[in-house]
């Protein structure tokens, strides 16, 4: 790293020792996003990949564990995938707040109703980890009609001191995706920028589908 590359920050001893819980938490929502594909029906395989890369939207996040790193940790639902259909999945820490950290949930190829997908992965996640609305579901698309849309809300955690999170969605007939993001600052539903966070959802949906 160059003199002139940005430092993340990184959080006081009291500030990590929070912030274990929210790994575990992390990691319980990558498993309960992504165990639901392996109930749906298989559909169509457009030609779509989920990919992992080493920094997301402009170099805001980092990777810290991709699905092979989770993997190794016990984090894994490829086993139980429908054949034909590959989970991805990830963790990113935020490149100048090293509390905050990114969880990614996916699946691609034969994953059939798209309207199915979205409302399973809500359901697996807030059943979990735990997780209670605090702010109701709706539809975005932040880069115009043209643009993909995602759908995001925000829940309590109720395993932790009060916590909030955004969640956000998308899915495709060849490809879904869940996004949320943990920030021990969120301790209020007004503490999520809801709008902020479909943005960074819809531009991960740029940047981590690749045509196969």
């Amino acid at each position: 790293m160059s003199q002139s590359d940005p430092q993340p920050s990184t959080p006081p001893a009291a500030a990590r020792g929070r912030g274990r819980p929210l790994l575990v938490a992390a990691a319980c929502a990558l498993g309960a996003a992504g165990a639901v594909f392996a109930l749906l029906a298989a559909g169509d395989d457009a030609g779509v990949e989920l990919v992992t890369p080493p920094t997301l939207a402009g170099g805001a996040y980092r990777l810290e564990k991709d699905t092979e790193a989770l993997r190794r940790e016990g984090t894994s639902v490829q086993a139980g995938m429908p054949k034909g259909t590959t989970s991805v999945l990830a963790r990113y820490r935020h490149a100048h707040d090293a509390s905050a950290t990114l969880a990614f949930s996916g699946a691609y190829g034969a994953l059939g109703s798209p309207e199915a997908v979205e409302r399973d992965m809500y359901r697996a996640y807030e059943t979990g980890a735990g997780a209670s609305i605090a702010r109701e579901r709706r539809e975005f698309r932040p880069h115009g009609p043209a643009g993909p849309s995602v759908t995001c809300e925000v829940v309590r955690l109720s395993a932790h001191r009060p916590l909030y999170v955004p969640v956000c969605t998308w899915a495709e007939r060849a490809d879904a995706a869940m996004v949320l993001e943990l920030n021990p600052r969120h301790t209020t539903p007004q503490a999520v920028n809801v709008p902020a966070f479909a943005t960074l959802a819809a531009t991960l949906h740029q940047e981590t589908r690749l045509p196969r």
